[in-house]
């Protein structure tokens, strides 16, 4: 069976394909505030997600170290 998980890797190169789809005009005029909006949805969340991963990291670490 085919993987069927959405990773983090995935939809930040969904956020790469909006932005070199919007510097190539794939875009109507009508789309572009939908399409701003789900861009901007989706920085949002891989900004959190990244500040979160690296808590994590910095958790793990801090344990691993004794501290």
């Amino acid at each position: 069976m085919e993987n069927k998980e959405l990773t983090i890797a995935d939809l930040n190169m969904l956020k790469y394909i909006v932005e070199l789809s919007s510097t190539r005009g794939a875009f109507k005029a009508a789309e572009l505030k939908e399409v701003g909006e789900v861009y901007n949805k989706l920085s949002a969340f891989l900004e959190v997600v990244v500040a979160q991963a690296k808590v994590q990291d910095e958790s793990a670490t801090k344990h691993t170290q004794g501290e």
